[in-house]
């Protein structure tokens, strides 16, 4: 590895994101009462930091599952090269090792004013700062049904049955991929399972085809790596279609009724993978923190606070979050340490770092022997002009990328998210 690409992946496996020691004393915060809604990448990274550097304060930790499963790497269980067990972290080792609370229940609503989370099963809790992260909720595509037509974007059964029905296609059956228009969950993910399943159709079924039905104008992420692999290993099994809207989809049939420029038409697979569009978890629009016509919650980001409803101690991390910066695992686990600081911070009586960064990689393999990456760093830029609110920029130089997929990358992938996957479970 070159000394280059070691000092990169260090940068990106997490060392530049550890909080700074807080330079006050927490002792005014004891028993304060903070509870985390979603135990994904940001609510289980908030959850362990405000545990590991709050001292006294009460962490509670609200999720239907006891268990998280990571989208980061599940394109990898469909062709079989990796398992859901090695990408499923207990969220028990929160409350084993750092004391979390963990309570099992869906929140429902959260009640500014109280300060109240209210649960389907009629329970409340209390808090001095809640953090709302239950990642993302599908738009409605007429026709679509998930048990025929699986979205396998939250990890779990719906990779199963992508899966199986890659597993089961006919040599010389064709796979459809559609992809929302931005932003959706994991920017690269729909192209890197793109590569992963043309692979495997280069190994397995050599004879089939992927048809990439774009909504975007254009490869949304790391174009140059995509573009390359489509045109290049992959030009006889992949075609990529640009600025297509799925209008409906018809599971009895197994096809998709979509406009081009235009024109409309059906398109048929042996096996459809639709990635609907998305928007933010239900909650944050029952609660009243998604303005009317948006489909994400605005914050502040300097501390992640809605700007919704201001001065509530409501703070909103990961997919569901409208800073502009990337929707993905890094990306969640980095805003989470910049939010835990920023509470820790207000709740001694202080202001929020005014200068925080964070930082956003991606590990896409290519084949199945390489990988390629790219890394994003967000500095945050004052507000100017008749703007209240500050925002995200990404820094001059970045997003970066790879010069080219190799070996190298593809093992530092491995460590990349055994990282990441630590950093935020254990």
């Amino acid at each position: 590895m070159s000394d280059f690409n070691r000092r990169k992946f260090i940068q990106i496996c997490g060392s530049g994101l550890a909080l700074a020691a807080l330079p006050f004393s927490l002792n005014a915060a004891a028993g304060a009462r903070v509870v985390v809604i979603g135990g994904g990448f940001a609510g289980a990274t908030a959850a362990k930091y405000l545990r590991l550097l709050g001292g006294n304060i009460s962490v509670t930790l609200v999720d239907p599952a006891a268990a998280h499963i990571s989208c980061i790497g599940s394109n990898l269980v469909l062709t079989g090269e990796s398992a859901l067990s090695s990408l499923t972290r207990p969220l028990a080792t929160l409350r084993d090792k750092f004391g979390v609370q963990l309570v099992s229940g869906r929140a429902v609503r959260v009640d500014p004013g109280l300060h109240r989370v209210h649960l389907a099963s009629g329970a409340t809790l209390d808090y001095e700062h809640v953090i709302i992260a239950p990642g993302i909720d599908f738009e409605r595509v007429p026709g679509l049904n998930f048990n025929v037509m699986p979205h396998a974007w939250i990890a779990g059964a719906q990779t199963t049955l992508l899966k199986n029905q890659l597993n089961a296609m006919p040599n010389g059956g064709t796979f459809v991929i559609t992809i929302p228009k931005t932003p959706f969950r994991a920017h690269t993910g729909p192209y890197e399972r793109a590569t992963v399943v043309a692979d495997f159709f280069l190994r397995t079924k050599p004879a089939s085809k992927i048809l990439i039905l774009d909504a975007n104008p254009d490869i949304a992420a790391m174009r140059r790596t995509f573009s390359t692999a489509f045109t290049g290993i992959y030009r006889n099994i992949v075609q990529y279609l640009p600025n297509v809207t799925v209008n409906s989809a018809d599971a009895a049939n197994m096809s998709l009724n979509i406009t081009r420029g235009g024109v409309t038409s059906i398109v048929r697979g042996s096996v459809i993978n639709v990635i609907p569009p998305q928007r933010a978890g239900r909650l944050l629009f029952d609660s009243g923190l998604v303005p009317s016509g948006s489909k994400f919650a605005p914050v502040n980001p300097l501390n992640y606070e809605s700007t919704q409803i201001p001065a509530a101690n409501i703070h909103i991390l990961g997919d569901s979050q409208a800073t502009g910066q990337a929707k993905s695992g890094h990306m969640a686990n980095s805003q989470a340490k910049v939010c835990v600081d920023a509470i820790l911070r207000a709740l001694v009586g202080l202001a929020p770092d005014p200068a925080p960064k964070t930082t956003a990689a991606a590990f896409p393999p290519i084949t199945r022997t390489t990988a390629s990456w790219t890394s994003t760093t967000y500095a945050f830029a004052p507000p100017s002009g008749l703007a209240t609110i500050g925002t995200m920029v990404a820094v001059p130089g970045t997003p970066a990328e790879a010069p080219t997929p190799t070996e190298d990358i593809r093992e530092e992938m491995a460590g990349w998210l055994g990282n990441l996957l630590s950093d935020s479970f254990a």
